[in-house]
């Protein structure tokens, strides 16, 4: 079975050395049930290495997730005081020398994502150093003096040019194996299966295994343009996707994840592109002078929403992904921008200044019933992001002359405040499961790309190069 960034099958983008850009599919970590095919097998010298044992993948293709003991699995949202964080043990993973180095990039990558998560705390390496770890009898007693709640045991095998990950998870008060995975992928996906393992593990104790496998378009600086760029979750695996002298801005992915669009700021005039992962470069829309920008992508992938001047006011409008079927949403003597579907697509967020400032509206698809959504004291709001669940709005609004990240729930209009006036914040991107949220901030200088917990902890840095914006989480 694949193990994937997209459902079934996980679209990864990856550039080349054009004038243009190149956009293909890289090899998947594939990962393989208990029983594999004899060829699938790692090699003689390692036959010692425990049996993985691994359910049968669900048919929708999803990340698959042992069965779970009624009350077993635990669910909820991470918040800075009202979760007890599970302790888990992850010992090195176990490797020949060839590939002793990437087993160690492996155990650092999935610590970091467990770490990341919020649902763990990890023992601390100390407690078993010079503890012999013997994985056909594990001394659950000593394990459980540490503290740990599950025990991770790794292994790694490298066979005519590919990797096999294999992995136990262990209820160390229960004293028994959970769920085991073998996961293979190409030498250069190292951190890949990491990733992947870290996303069994997640989505088997929480059901929140989506985030280690995901990615973000970003924009940077790139002398005197703006270009696109893409990297993992965590900032790594960063490529470069446009080259096209010009500035590129407000990047994002259809649904399934094989193109972009974008808008080309050019002289006299922005027009909007889509690109796919083959490299072909389509003009989407950008007629005549003017302002067009923000592009979105509705929930099915066929229609565009964005902003556009045409009609001689900035004003949100719509149009296929074929190019036609343009359609005018917003008529007000104002400026109307930035764009956010709802997730079922029946409703747009957006920011319109039509009340003297800019603050966050809500209308349908089609324009009608337009309401206010940012609360009536809120000085300036842009930016709106509507959760995977459909559930809340992330924004960002002025506060004391700094730009924070708000989230307003849309049950209770009550907003909560996740940044706290380090620096400015904004151009809020929720992680496609909506535990997470990306943003950019200027908080050490220049601009960058940050990720933290949908609560506002666990704020990390993502890029290094210069003046990063426009984070969009796929």
């Amino acid at each position: 079975m694949t193990v994937s960034r997209l459902a079934a099958s996980r679209l990864r983008w990856v550039a080349a050395v054009m004038v243009l850009f190149i956009l293909a599919l890289a090899p998947r970590a594939q990962e393989k049930p208990s029983n594999p095919p004899q060829a699938a097998q790692p090699p003689a010298a390692a036959s010692s290495a425990p049996a993985v044992t691994a359910p049968q993948a669900p048919a929708s293709g999803a990340v698959p997730q042992a069965p779970a003991q009624p009350g077993q699995q635990i669910t909820g949202t991470i918040t800075e005081t009202g979760f007890t964080q599970l302790m888990i043990a992850t010992p090195p993973c176990k490797a020949g020398a060839s590939v002793s180095a990437k087993a160690e990039e492996i155990t650092a990558t999935v610590d970091e994502d467990l770490l990341f998560s919020g649902y763990f705390n990890l023992v601390d390496p100390k407690l078993w150093a010079g503890m012999e770890l013997n994985d056909a009898k594990v001394d659950y007693a000593a394990w459980e003096g540490m503290k740990a709640d599950y025990l991770l045991l790794t292994s790694l095998y490298e066979s005519e040019g590919s990797l096999t990950l294999e992995s136990r998870l262990l209820d160390v008060k229960r004293k028994e194996m959970v769920t085991g995975k073998r996961i293979r992928g190409p030498e250069g996906d190292v951190r890949i299966l990491a990733h992947n393992l870290s996303a069994v593990v997640l989505d088997y104790l929480f059901g929140a295994g989506r985030f280690p496998t995901s990615q973000i378009l970003f924009t940077s600086q790139v002398g005197q343009t703006q270009d696109i760029f893409i990297c993992d979750y965590d900032g790594k695996n960063l490529l470069r996707l446009t080259a096209l002298g010009i500035l590129n801005v407000t990047p994002d992915v259809n649904p399934k994840g094989d193109r972009i669009v974008f808008t080309s700021i050019l002289k006299d005039r922005q027009e909007l592109f889509l690109l796919d992962r083959a490299g072909k470069r389509v003009k989407l829309y950008g007629e005549g002078e003017g302002l067009n920008a923000s592009p979105r992508f509705s929930p099915d992938g066929k229609t565009i929403a964005f902003c556009s001047s045409r009609s001689g006011n900035p004003d949100i409008w719509t149009i296929g992904v074929d190019g036609k079927n343009l359609t005018r949403l917003t008529f007000a003597y104002a400026i109307d921008t930035a764009p956010s579907w709802s997730p079922d697509g029946s409703r747009i967020a957006f920011t319109s200044d039509r009340s003297g400032s800019p603050q966050i509206y809500v209308m349908d698809r089609d324009g009608a019933n337009v309401k206010r959504l940012s609360p009536e004291d809120s000085k300036r709001c842009d930016q709106p992001a509507w959760s995977p669940k459909g559930d809340k709005i992330a924004y960002s609004t002025s506060v004391n002359g700094r730009f924070n990240i708000a989230v307003i729930d849309l049950g209770t209009n009550q907003v909560t405040m996740l940044t706290h006036g380090e620096g400015d914040n904004e151009s809020p991107s929720w992680s496609p499961d909506g535990r997470y949220i990306a943003f950019a901030s200027n908080r050490l200088g220049q601009y960058a790309i940050y990720i933290m917990r949908a609560d506002g902890t666990g704020v990390t840095k993502i890029t290094n190069q210069p003046d990063c914006y426009s984070p969009c989480w796929f």
